[in-house]
């Protein structure tokens, strides 16, 4: 009966080492599904924000929604720009939403203001996107 018990603990172990194998393969390839030069997983932290010099924009800045799919739209769609002082210029642009998403394995955060700028960055890169009018024209609400 020893011998048999014992057999069983094997098993189950045998058993409980394949699933967490299994387990493991399923969760490494969920990391690596993510492609090159394209916006994944990404989430909206701020909505329809106003910036701070501009306290009368706040009510008009609520509608400003931007959805995962509606950046990614944007993302696909908008031009990168060579300006070399484009964030600068387009930080006066008074309602954006923000957050994060990953650009390949990359993770970074960006901003994306109505009137068609984005932002994207994180502690190793930094560029900006402009929607042009093909872009304005594929992705609503954002021009």
């Amino acid at each position: 009966m020893a011998n048999l018990s014992a057999k069983l603990n094997l098993s189950q172990c045998h058993l409980y080492s394949a699933l967490c194998f299994i387990s493991l393969l399923l969760l490494g390839g969920c990391a690596s599904n993510r492609v090159e030069g394209e916006l994944s997983e990404v989430t909206v932290l701020a909505q329809g924000k106003s910036i701070k010099q501009k306290p009368n924009m706040i009510a008009a800045c609520k509608g400003f929604y931007v959805t995962p799919e509606k950046l990614k739209d944007f993302f696909q769609y908008a031009a990168l720009t060579h300006e070399k002082q484009a964030s600068s210029n387009y930080e006066k642009l008074p309602c954006y939403s923000s957050g994060t998403a990953y650009l390949g394995n990359e993770e970074i955060e960006w901003v994306l203001r109505a009137g068609g700028v984005g932002e994207f960055y994180n502690e190793k890169n930094s560029f900006t996107k402009i929607c042009g009018i093909s872009c304005c024209d594929n992705v609503q609400g954002v021009c």
